[in-house]
């Protein structure tokens, strides 16, 4: 089997709800069309519509089309719009974390760091709000991010009348998270959260700011005053130079819980966290103290790795989906569409970045694909090795 048809197969698995009459496009065709001309730069219905007429013997040597007719930007927009979001994310991850598990591309981190670490974030896709800014806030999605593979497994949409609060839960109970670190902002770090991770056979490093006033200060004031004293259990300090700047960051943990009266609700707590970071610029110095809150044990070098690598989810994550895939400048407005083109978005960056095939950044890679079938085939290699290895 060729590594394209690996796709159609996949994809051949979303059910397809249209009246069988007059169709003619099969639903498996169509979404891997949408899929393939993503990762070949295509941002909106137009252009992926283009991609079909620009791609005609490409795609007629995988029988995607017939030659004489091509999907139209309004297919393409009706077939986004009426495909459950969901499944379709769903189905997305599942098949690339089995690939990347199968392929055993996580690394165990050599300073100990857990094996597996989800990072959990929310993010706006600021060009889908309507012309009338008051009549609807831009669609916001919740990211479940893997670091330890560069790969999305799950997303959530925060409705109109929700926020990333109660999307949260939601997307940790529809994900695998038995044996992983989960990192989340202080939007959603609440007892009931840990809990909630701790119920699903993880571990937690949760973020503390003000929208939790009085444990914030609680545990603010305590640093404060016992920071010198033994009620620290370990101490870990790292020194950073980089563009004229200078950053020491200190992290100091307690363990005994008995001071905090506030936590005892808090299901499977070992350790509270505090980082100071002390930057130097241009002569200038300032301190800044942050908080956190985990399940794992009082171990400061492990916990302040952790903490710098919740900000993947950024740096790797979302400033790639705003760079290589225009996503702030996306402007579908159907929250479904958006929904399904975002799920394509995360699974062709996470897809280029795992196959490793060019140096070149992603934005570069999406063009060779372009401008390439052969490069375009050998992404999906990634996927026809793994098939390969787990059928022998």
């Amino acid at each position: 089997m060729e590594s394209i048809q690996l796709l159609i197969q996949e994809v051949k698995q979303i059910k397809d709800d249209r009246k069988s009459r007059g169709q003619r496009y099969r639903l498996y065709n169509l979404l891997a069309i949408i899929i393939l001309s993503v990762l070949a730069g295509a941002d909106d219905y137009v252009a992926i519509s283009e991609y079909c007429k620009s791609k005609k013997d490409f795609l007629l040597k995988h029988n995607l089309i017939d030659g004489r007719h091509y999907p139209s930007h309004d297919l393409i927009r009706l077939v986004l719009q009426n495909l459950n979001k969901e499944q379709f994310a769903k189905l997305l991850a599942n098949w690339l974390r089995r690939a990347v598990d199968l392929q055993e591309l996580s690394i165990t981190d050599s300073e100990g760091l857990p094996s597996k670490m989800i990072h959990v974030d929310g993010k706006s896709l600021r060009a889908s709000r309507n012309g009338n800014q008051h009549s609807r806030s831009a669609l916001q999605i919740v990211t479940a991010y893997c670091s330890n593979d560069s790969i999305s497994i799950g997303q959530s949409i925060i409705d109109k009348k929700s926020c990333e609060k109660t999307a949260i839960p939601k997307l940790l109970k529809m994900i695998d998270i038995k044996g992983t670190l989960i990192t989340i902002d202080a939007i959603a770090s609440f007892k009931q959260n840990a809990k909630l991770i701790i119920n699903l056979e993880a571990d937690y490093l949760l973020a503390l700011k003000k929208n939790n006033k009085h444990l914030f200060l609680e545990i603010e004031s305590f640093f404060t005053h016992f920071e010198h004293t033994s009620l620290i259990v370990d101490i870990f300090q790292r020194e950073e130079k980089a563009h004229g700047r200078t950053e020491k960051r200190t992290c100091r943990i307690i363990s005994d819980l008995r001071f905090f009266p506030d936590l005892e609700d808090w299901k499977g707590i070992q350790s509270i966290i505090c980082i100071e970071s002390q930057r130097t610029l241009n002569g200038k110095t300032s301190i800044e103290k942050r908080y956190y809150l985990s399940s794992l044990k009082p171990n400061a070098k492990v916990l302040a790795q952790a903490i710098r690598k919740h900000w993947t989810v950024e740096n790797e994550l979302h400033w790639s989906l705003d760079v290589a895939f225009n996503e702030d400048r996306c402007r579908i407005k159907h929250k479904q569409a958006a929904a399904n083109f975002a799920a394509i978005r995360r699974f062709a960056l996470a897809l280029l970045k795992n196959a490793k095939l060019s140096k070149l950044g992603i934005k570069n890679q999406r063009l060779k694909a372009a401008w390439s079938d052969e490069f375009l085939e050998q992404i999906f290699e990634f996927f026809f090795i793994v098939s390969q290895s787990n059928t022998h």
